[in-house]
This record gives structure tokens, sequence and C-alpha cells, in this order.
């Protein structure tokens, strides 16, 4: 790529996230309001999330989703148990451990604020031509595409590094017993 094209790439770049933190700030005023009528702490409903994106999970899983310790989750999921948002249930694998899961209620909550987000777009939308929609789903569909094919380079990555630390080899697959 010449030094050129990689300006202009890098100048695009920033103007494409200098866009999405200005549509991020015309659509934000609006998540607040269907957020607020959750009555959940930031901490309860980033759990209700993980619990409802998860299903059934560990509170040891949660405390490292949110990068808390575990006693710090128990006061967090006795106040989303006691809205009813999760529930608490017997590991059948381990009787001293308890499972998370999300509730009825707890997956309508999150399907009305995803409903009320996705609404608020859809009337932002409304008042682009179509020509310009079109432009924006090929935007959409290109990032898409370049986020899956990055995850996807990320996670070989991850697996070519986890399979040499299994290895545990210095030359070729063969132990060296000098290590």
């Amino acid at each position: 790529m010449s030094t050129e094209n990689s300006a202009d790439k890098q100048k695009l770049v920033s103007e494409v996230m200098e866009l999405h933190r200005r549509v991020d700030n015309v659509l934000k005023p609006y998540v607040p309001d269907v957020w607020m009528e959750l009555n959940l702490t930031v901490a309860q409903l980033k759990s209700l999330i993980f619990v409802v994106r998860g299903g059934k999970t560990s509170s040891k899983k949660l405390a490292a989703a949110l990068r808390v310790t575990p006693s710090n989750v128990t006061g967090i999921v006795d106040r989303l148990v006691e809205q009813g948002f999760i529930s608490r249930e017997q590991n059948p694998e381990d009787r001293r451990a308890l499972l998370l899961q999300p509730t009825d209620k707890g997956e309508a909550a999150l399907s009305r604020l995803r409903y009320g987000i996705e609404s608020h777009i859809a009337q932002v939308l409304q008042g682009m031509s179509v020509e310009e929609l079109s432009v924006l789903v090929q935007g959409y569909s290109s990032l898409v595409r370049a986020g899956e094919e990055y995850e996807q380079s990320a996670d070989r990555e991850k697996e070519l590094r986890n399979n040499e630390g299994c290895l545990g080899t210095s030359q070729g697959g063969i132990k060296d017993e000098s290590d």
C-alpha cells in the first residue's frame, strides 16, 4: 500500500470514528428514558444483560465478566432476584454452587429496552432517503464483514498461541530436557 493510500485510509478511519461518536450522541438522549423504566443500576443492567445473553451461568463467571469480586456480585444478584429478573438454582454438577438464569421478566425487560432503542433508531432512519439508506446498508454490511473477518483472524491467532503453549516444546515437538 502506498503512503498516500495509507494516509487517506487513516483519514477516513478517523472520519468514521468521529461520525460514530456523533451518531452515538444523536441517539444517546433517548436511551436513558428506556433504561430508567427498568429501575436498575448500571451494574444490575450489565449483570442482567450477561445472564440473558449467556443463559445459565455462575456467579463466578458473572464476577469475572464484570471484573469484580464474587462477593460484590452477591448484592447485585440479590437485588435482581428480588425484582424477579433472574433466578438462582442449584448446579446439578456441583450442589454447593448456584446457577443464575434469566426469568421471563428479565428477558422481557431487555426486549423492551432493545425495542425502545431500535424503534427510536427506526424513526431517525425514516427521515433518510432511499438512496441514503442504501448507502448506509452498504456501509454497515461492509463493517459487519470486516468485523467478522477480524474476529475470525483474532480467534485463529488465539488458537495458534494456545496450541504453541500446549506443546511445551522447544524444537519441533520434541521436548528438550535442558528446558
